[in-house]
């Protein structure tokens, strides 16, 4: 960019005015970019001599438009390091178009050229580095969860598969999901060759995907089972590993079985039907169901609270349907005196990316985060290499790991 371009602009009346002019006019092509694929969350912005020099402005009016994003969150400085894009930028859909300075991705950030990407074949063989559009609302996901770890981990193995992968936020806000119009049109500028979609919004994707005239593959993940009727799509089968755990606990000869499950909606009571059915099928009639409103230590300690008072005392067993509550289950087994493995039987869901209280040799029902990632990369890769080949929805299967915490009964 030559420095003519800034030099040419129609004179302000002052120079104050044409100052906060040219900053405000790089502020809206900054939004505007950084809303846009690929918006390569963790990407590194020009030092900011560098990027002034190219647009022809000051240093002093390049770092005010980036503190401009870095005060909303959008972008990160580093000390010693530099600025990076910590999230998805939300522009304006009534936003006035500037193109005082033509910004593209490769004068904003570093070693990024994507002109290059976009002129890559549609269709690669799998050996080729492909380019990958995450749709996901992986920045209301906090760090300890499954979620986290598992889109983490996605990344992470289409890095070691040669692949690049590009996030897309699939919500505005907490409260707010992104339109289907704000969709189709980052789907009508996507460079990605394909798309891993987070189901929570998949009536929005197929709306935009056919609004934009997309013809791209894509693959739904989702990290649980639900009620939902997705194709393509891959998924954990907690619905499976809900039912093999409490079969397990049947099987030793406990009668009187509880499960502590998170609560998601009043329709999504997975965990109620299949503990209601197991029960049944086993012909025990006590019905001992109970959920954690979150993930918090004090909810599941509660919830336990609630199923010990729900079961009058007489339990012998739980099945504990998510291990982010473990930590407050086994809290509040402690204050009322039942050590797992001694005084109660306790089987858990686990998986590999969140780690189980140190305090005993959980027994688990495991689901490897590493498996499902690579599993799921290599899946919507197939898809992109051979779209003439119908594409299948797989379920991923926990593995039962005995440890210590489901040997015991207690005595009638």
């Amino acid at each position: 960019m030559s420095q003519s371009l800034a030099t040419n602009l129609p004179l302000a009346t002052n120079k104050s005015e044409r100052n906060a002019r040219l900053i405000a006019d790089l502020i809206n092509e900054m939004s505007w970019l950084l809303s846009q694929p690929p918006t390569c969350v963790g990407a590194k912005v020009r030092p900011e001599e560098e990027f002034a020099n190219e647009l022809g402005l000051t240093r002093r009016q390049v770092r005010e438009a980036i503190t401009f994003f870095t005060d909303k969150g959008v972008l990160i400085r580093r000390q010693g390091s530099g600025t990076y894009v910590r999230r998805v930028h939300s522009h304006r859909a009534d936003a006035t178009e500037s193109r005082t300075f033509g910004l593209t991705h490769e004068l904003l950030f570093l070693d990024l050229q994507s002109n290059n990407l976009k002129s890559l074949p549609q269709h690669k063989s799998i050996s080729q580095s492909l380019r990958i559009g995450l749709w996901t609302d992986w920045q209301l996901s906090p760090p300890h969860s499954t979620t986290y770890v598992v889109l983490m981990t996605f990344m992470r193995h289409a890095q070691l598969a040669g692949h690049t992968m590009t996030l897309h936020s699939q919500v505005v806000s907490s409260e707010v999901a992104i339109s289907t119009e704000a969709m189709a049109q980052q789907l009508r500028h996507a460079s990605d060759d394909g798309f891993l979609v987070g189901s929570q919004y998949a009536d929005t994707f197929l709306a935009a995907r056919k609004l934009a005239g997309s013809n791209c593959s894509y693959l739904f993940h989702n990290m649980g089972s639900g009620d939902f009727n997705l194709h393509p799509t891959i998924h954990i089968d907690t619905a499976n590993t809900c039912e093999s755990g409490l079969m397990k606990l049947v099987e030793l000869g406990h009668q009187r079985i509880g499960t502590i499950a998170m609560r998601k909606s009043q329709a999504c009571d997975i965990e109620h039907r299949i503990h209601k059915a197991v029960m049944q099928q086993a012909d025990l009639c006590d019905q001992y169901c109970v959920y954690s409103s979150d993930m918090g230590v004090a909810s599941s300690m509660q919830a336990t609270r609630d199923l010990l008072a729900k079961a009058n005392g007489k339990i012998d067993a739980i099945y504990v349907a998510n291990d982010m509550v473990l930590v407050g289950v086994a809290e509040a087994l402690a204050l009322e005196g039942l050590t797992p493995g001694k005084d109660i039987a306790i089987i858990t869901l686990s998986n590999r990316g969140y780690h189980l209280p140190q305090s005993a040799n959980w027994s688990v029902m495991e689901f490897d985060p590493e498996s499902f990632a690579s599993l799921t990369i290599r899946q919507l890769c197939h898809q992109i290499e051979s779209p003439h080949i119908p594409p299948v929805s797989l379920g991923i299967r926990a593995t039962w790991k005995p440890g210590n915490t489901h040997l015991c009964k207690t005595q009638q």
